[in-house]
């Protein structure tokens, strides 16, 4: 069996998680589908996005900021 890597260090995810509605709550907020792009998660811990173990295409960037 293949051993999934995870995109996101556990406190990215967590902060992810803290700032993004998950998607059972995306309905009050707008109507427009999920595209793709972007972060998304659900409420039921049973439910795993694939995109969070899919590697980072390559010249992607996270947009994380420069340390100063």
């Amino acid at each position: 069996m293949a051993k999934l890597t995870p995109r996101y260090t556990r406190q990215e995810f967590d902060r992810l998680v803290e700032l993004i509605f998950p998607e059972e709550r995306r309905s009050e907020f707008t109507s427009k589908p999920w595209g793709g792009e972007g972060f998304r998660h659900y409420l039921d811990p049973k439910v795993v996005c694939i995109e969070h173990y899919k590697p980072i295409k390559p010249g992607a960037s996270l947009r994380r900021k420069p340390a100063a």
